[in-house]
């Protein structure tokens, strides 16, 4: 019997996009050249700030130095609204999937490996108390112990526990625990879940 469904955010919860802060780095770029080179919005290590072990202003400037652009007290508050502007409406499928969840006594969280300024765009769908992310935990999915860490704050059986991702690796790690697992897609999601529903309530 599932008591939580555990959901992903970006591509999972809502579409997300590196794209519109990628080309305002493009566009104030001093290294055109370098730029281009392995060196953009897409090439960045994300994985100290999304860790938690950088400050937000520290993942502003580390950003703009390996982007080579000029860094100043404006630069911060523009990648925050950049940011932003990558995330979309929530899909109309994971909405309906929560609901449905929710009204079969499943209790909804969210394991996220998110970008710390990202923190208000969960929607409200979640109760911060299962809201689990990378950054307050000091791990990143697929690690194996960010899973056994949301079991034990769930005080919740591996078993008991449905965890909803976009990328098949970190579905591959939770199950390996013995986490069910729903590698997510818009078209299947409301088929996927139906086992795990009652059945009047599928």
């Amino acid at each position: 019997m599932i008591k939580f469904a555990i959901f992903d955010v970006g591509q999972t919860i809502y579409p997300f996009s590196l794209r519109p802060l990628n080309d305002w780095l493009e566009k104030n770029t001093t290294e055109p050249d370098f730029f281009h080179n392995k060196h953009s919005a897409f090439d960045y290590d994300y994985n100290p700030y999304m860790k938690g072990e950088i400050t937000n202003e520290e993942f502003a400037e580390g950003l703009c130095v390996f982007c080579h652009i000029p860094y100043n007290k404006t630069v911060l508050p523009t990648i925050n609204q950049k940011l932003h502007a990558g995330c979309g409406k929530a899909f109309d499928e994971t909405v309906i999937a929560i609901r449905k969840l929710k009204k079969s006594g499943i209790k909804i969280g969210i394991l996220s490996n998110a970008l710390p300024l990202l923190h208000d765009t969960k929607i409200n769908l979640v109760p911060q108390k299962y809201t689990f992310t990378s950054y307050k935990l000091g791990l990143l999915k697929p690690d194996t112990e960010i899973y056994q860490t949301l079991a034990d704050k769930l005080q919740a059986p591996y078993e008991q526990i449905l965890f909803i991702d976009d990328k098949e690796k970190n579905i591959t790690a939770a199950r390996k625990l013995g986490i069910n697992g729903i590698i997510f897609t818009q078209k299947t999601i409301l088929e996927e879940i139906k086992p795990y529903l009652p059945k009047d309530n599928s």
